[in-house]
């Protein structure tokens, strides 16, 4: 039997804040991965940038399902982009639509901002299929 993967652009190429005044309680998405085969992994590939005073990482869920975290740059340099992947079974998607949420970090140096905002861009859900 074939082995046949597709892929969804969750957010192409623009700049999605999370932190202070855009996505304070998180970013979420939608989107769809109708046929996938729920026997093979899929992942999430993620550009990020910033995320560079917080000692903590930012959740990332799928359909309300703790998948894995995008991991801090603590003492980065936070004009760099980077690329950042999560790996999730197969099941936790749905041959459908689906949410993606990602959260926000705490900023633990300062008193005015509650968090270390950061920006993320070519959210892209790579999925096997069935053939």
């Amino acid at each position: 039997m074939p082995v046949v993967s597709d892929f969804i652009h969750i957010v192409g190429d623009q700049n999605i804040r999370i932190g202070d005044g855009a996505n304070e309680s998180g970013y979420t998405d939608t989107f769809n991965t109708g046929g996938r085969n729920s026997n093979s992994n899929a992942f999430i590939t993620f550009m990020i940038k910033g995320m560079t005073i917080t000692n903590d990482n930012a959740d990332v869920f799928v359909n309300d399902s703790k998948v894995g975290v995008l991991f801090n740059n603590n003492g980065g340099n936070s004009n760099h982009w980077h690329t950042q992947t999560v790996s999730l079974r197969g099941s936790t998607l749905k041959s459908g639509n689906n949410v993606l949420r990602v959260s926000p970090v705490p900023n633990p140096t300062s008193s005015s901002d509650d968090f270390d905002d950061y920006y993320i861009r070519n959210v892209i859900c790579h999925f096997h299929q069935s053939a």
